[in-house]
């Protein structure tokens, strides 16, 4: 649930006061947030405890945890093996101070994690369910090893959080744009995509990597200045022509209008001959002859005559140019999936 900063400042305010910071100490030493009745017995009188939005969870909102370790020691039988993991299940985090925590190995579901501040924790081996990390500051947070499930992260802070070998579903989402690229820090961005990229495609999710490495191109094309040559010809060659490599229709498309406008200046110019004399040149045998020199196939049946000769040949360039892009995209598809 979205606080506003008024809201987020009173939850974290109740925490400060004396009798918050003595509910701060029996939080850590029993870990009462393991189970919601503990928790309401012991935390009865904290203040919000019956807001409507927490009823059902554990009210942890603006909560100072900083440095706090999340595992419990778990073990497998009487003699079994023990490990330690962090399990977490119905907490409400939103405005918490988790800076340093250790959710390493954890078991987290249905958690929420809005506008609270995660920066350098680990979450290394976790397995994250139905948890919402929207607007929350994941500055340098190790995800490593991390399997989520529809989870959002829309408008957080990624920079310099670690994606080795993370693992996603199709639902869990980080927003339409990234929080760096709607401030205008066009690098960061970059990286920032750059890496869900390669999230996404150790995932097998294949087409929203293809959208991460389009909008990773074009923050990259963004941190060039807008008066630039280079800037719109990036945009041009690799935006609208191909998307990046990412869009074979568009190449299909580029080629089509190419077809047609070369058609149609040979008609409208009458600089087409056919092999034998007095054969009156309709448009259709323009385009014919167009297709026919943009795949640069020439039967030879028509030839351009005059100044539109150079225009033939141009398209033939162009032709073999899209033809070849057009396979390249085609291609990495195919081996992609």
């Amino acid at each position: 649930m979205n606080y506003s900063n008024e809201k987020l400042e009173q939850l974290r305010h109740r925490w400060t006061t004396v009798q918050g910071k003595k509910l701060v100490k029996i939080i850590k030493n029993s870990r009462c947030y393991l189970s919601p009745a503990i928790f309401r017995e012991k935390i009865h009188n904290l203040q919000g405890i019956n807001d409507e939005e927490v009823l059902y969870g554990i009210d942890l909102r603006g909560i100072n945890l900083s440095g706090f370790d999340f595992r419990i020691p778990i073990q497998d039988g009487d003699e079994g093996f023990a490990e330690e993991l962090a399990i977490l299940s119905g907490i409400h985090f939103e405005g918490a101070i988790l800076k340093h925590c250790n959710f390493l190995d954890g078991k987290i579901h249905e958690c929420f994690f809005e506008n609270a501040e995660i920066a350098h924790s680990t979450f290394q081996n976790a397995t994250i369910h139905d948890c919402v990390f929207k607007e929350t500051d994941l500055t340098g947070v190790n995800f490593n090893g991390t399997r989520f499930s529809n989870c959002n992260f829309a408008e957080a802070n990624i920079k310099d959080v670690l994606f080795g070998s993370t693992l996603v579903d199709q639902k869990t989402t980080f927003g339409h744009i990234l929080k760096s690229e709607r401030e205008g820090n066009y690098h960061f961005a970059s990286i920032e995509y750059k890496q869900l990229k390669e999230m996404y495609k150790n995932s097998s999710l294949h087409e929203i990597a293809d959208q991460c490495h389009y909008k990773e191109m074009v923050s990259k094309r963004k941190i060039t200045k807008l008066i630039h040559p280079a800037r719109w010809a990036n945009y041009i060659f690799g935006d609208l022509l191909c998307k990046y490599g990412t869009s074979f229709t568009r190449v299909f498309l580029a080629g089509l209008v190419v077809v047609i406008l070369c058609a149609f200046l040979f008609f409208e110019y009458e600089s087409l001959q056919y092999h034998k004399a007095g054969v009156v040149v309709s448009f259709w045998d323009s385009l014919y002859f167009s297709i026919v020199t943009f795949t640069t196939l020439g039967y030879g049946d028509f030839q351009a005559i005059g100044a539109m000769r150079f225009v033939a040949g141009l398209e033939s360039f162009v032709g073999v140019a899209l033809m070849s892009l057009f396979t390249v995209v085609i291609a990495r598809r195919i081996i992609r999936d």
